[in-house]
């Protein structure tokens, strides 16, 4: 009998210095990645850019309309690939990062699966997401939206199948019905969302706050 007291005790002892060590890890965690995954500020601010955008671009609504969305960090929350980057003393890499995405683990950016419910309950509605995912990773990608409840049929993927399929490049399929959306024909957009300058068209006909939507993203980027 005392020696399974003894046992319990120590197992009880070494899961709580477990939990001890993960929340001292946490704390210890860069303030650009605990102000996204702690701060209520983070969370308010993304809920208040997709309700605004959502009431502003019901104005505009074409009889089939078409937005255009990046998937990191304006859908799709990765930053525990953030927080594994920093438990492990690793900086990204392209391996590192194409593992997490397979392992379709990706959250939701708060007010995100609200905005996109909303703005399908037009049946003709199309999202077509544009982002720097590898092609490969399409079918967990996918998984993984479909598992959040924010995965539609009728929208498009363009995700990125080398090192020179940038985004401005994705961006002239979609307005001139080209390469891959060759079969959809030339296509307007109503609206932008993503979380860097390089998700956004320089189109002095879309402007940020109109039909130009940016998220709050310190992780990471280009600055």
């Amino acid at each position: 009998m005392k020696i399974h007291l003894f046992i319990s005790l120590v197992l009880t002892l070494s899961l709580c210095a477990q939990d001890n060590n993960v929340l001292e890890t946490r704390h210890n965690l860069p303030n650009d990645v605990r102000w996204v995954t702690e701060s209520k500020e983070y969370s308010k601010l993304c809920m208040q850019i997709y309700r605004s955008a959502l009431r502003i671009i019901r104005n505009v609504y074409a009889e089939d309309p078409i937005i255009i969305m990046d998937l990191d960090e304006t859908v799709l929350d990765n930053s525990q690939y953030q927080v594994d980057l920093v438990l492990t003393s690793q900086s990204f890499n392209l391996e590192s990062w194409n593992n997490f995405v397979r392992k379709e683990i990706s959250t939701l950016v708060p007010g995100a699966k609200e905005f996109i419910t909303s703005y399908k309950s037009n049946k003709n509605a199309k999202i077509i997401f544009l982002s720097n995912r590898s092609a490969e990773t399409l079918k967990a990608t996918k998984n993984n939206m479909k598992a959040l409840g924010i995965y539609y049929k009728n929208d498009i993927f363009l995700l990125k199948e080398n090192e020179n399929d940038s985004k401005v490049n994705r961006r002239l399929e979609v307005f001139e019905g080209t390469g891959r959306m060759k079969k959809y024909g030339p296509l307007s957009v109503i609206a932008y969302f993503g979380d860097a300058i390089g998700d956004f068209p320089d189109d002095k006909n879309y402007e940020f706050g109109i039909n130009k939507f940016l998220f709050p993203n310190p992780m990471y980027g280009k600055w």
